[in-house]
């Protein structure tokens, strides 16, 4: 569901007409919301173009279709279409992912696109005297009504989309790198890649805040096995991971990628010190690869924010309230190059340090 406040508009807005002297003296104009009314058949396509409009009400009109172009309208968080004569609505409304409220009453609709289910941030929709289907009307009847429509039309669109993905279709291209700048040749140096990753922490991926994503896709049974194969993709010489959950670090991510010549280091937020073991498996942490067999690791540290915080705070109390409710921490590996990684020899120091927090 959205965080922000979301206020409806008001039924009883007032609005004030410019004078003229107020025109000519240069006063700038700024209207959010626009009503179209009087039987309306036909929407202008100058409408298309409003693109700071953030409500629109073409409630009580003759309109039987709603164009595709609707979409462009992309700061829309209020549409009012009940009272129409509207038959099927295009795909593309559920790209207008800002809304808030749509309003489908006392239409013709039969059946409603899958791609609605997108609008994530969507609180009120509405379907009354409308001809649809018993299983959308039973659905969208229960509590949280709205919520379980949208999940429901979601996951059926994914559905519909497997089905046709087994099919033969163009791939999209390689990603294309952009080199910033070539290295030196003629100086000792030791070349290698790399990666920073966010793995989303399986507790963090709940449908609360990715609203937009099915459950299944959030599943890390699921999205563990794209993470390897995107990590293992980049064929980087370091890693360096955040959001690993200490059970997945040593029994998923440690064993695969020492398989493929990496070794590892880790360590889970400070309150894992305090937990049980069955509990302490689901903290996560930070974790750093590297190739063996470009690198040897000298030194291995965690750093605990709060501590430090708490060490170095000169008796700050801001400084302490907002580091001290949080365990966040960072881990860095001084890794040394071995010296068959050298391009040439060279008396300089071989050693570097790679963090991540």
């Amino acid at each position: 569901m959205p965080k922000e406040k979301y206020d409806p508009p008001d039924p009883r807005r007032m609005y004030t007409i410019m004078s003229t002297e107020e025109a000519a003296n240069g006063k700038k104009s700024y209207w959010a919301e626009l009503e179209i009314s009087g039987r309306v058949r036909s929407l202008s396509t100058a409408l298309w173009s409003l693109t700071h409009l953030t409500a629109l009400h073409l409630s009580d009109n003759s309109l039987s279709r709603i164009p595709p172009d609707i979409a462009k309208l992309h700061n829309l968080v209020y549409l009012d279409l009940s009272s129409n004569k509207i038959r099927s609505l295009p795909s593309e409304l559920g790209n207008m992912v800002s809304l808030r409220e749509l309003l489908l009453n006392n239409n013709q609709l039969r059946v409603l696109p899958f791609e609605l289910g997108k609008l994530f941030q969507l609180q009120t929709l509405g379907l009354k005297g409308n001809p649809l289907a018993q299983e959308i009307m039973s659905l969208y009847q229960e509590p949280d009504g709205t919520r379980r429509l949208l999940n429901y039309l979601l996951a059926h669109k994914l559905d519909i989309y497997n089905l046709y993905s087994s099919l033969p279709t163009e791939q999209p291209p390689a990603r294309s790198w952009i080199s910033l700048q070539e290295p030196d040749r003629s100086r000792g140096s030791a070349l290698f890649s790399v990666m920073c990753y966010n793995v989303l922490c399986d507790k963090y991926a709940t449908r609360q805040l990715y609203g937009y994503c099915p459950s299944w896709a959030l599943n890390w049974e699921y999205r563990k096995k794209s993470i390897m194969q995107e990590i293992m993709g980049c064929n980087a010489d370091v890693i360096s991971l955040q959001e690993v959950e200490t059970e997945q670090y040593y029994n998923f991510f440690l064993p695969e990628l020492k398989e493929q010549g990496y070794d590892g280091f880790f360590s889970p937020k400070s309150r894992a010190r305090t937990m049980s073991e069955s509990d302490r498996k689901h903290v996560d942490g930070c974790a750093v690869f590297y190739r063996t067999e470009k690198f040897s690791a000298v030194q291995k540290h965690t750093v605990e924010f709060n501590q430090l915080a708490m060490a170095n705070s000169e008796g700050s109390e801001a400084m302490l309230n907002r580091v001290m409710t949080k365990d966040n921490i960072g881990v860095a590996v001084l890794l040394e190059v071995r010296k068959e990684m050298m391009e040439i020899s060279c008396k300089t120091s071989r050693s570097f340090v790679t963090a991540t927090v």
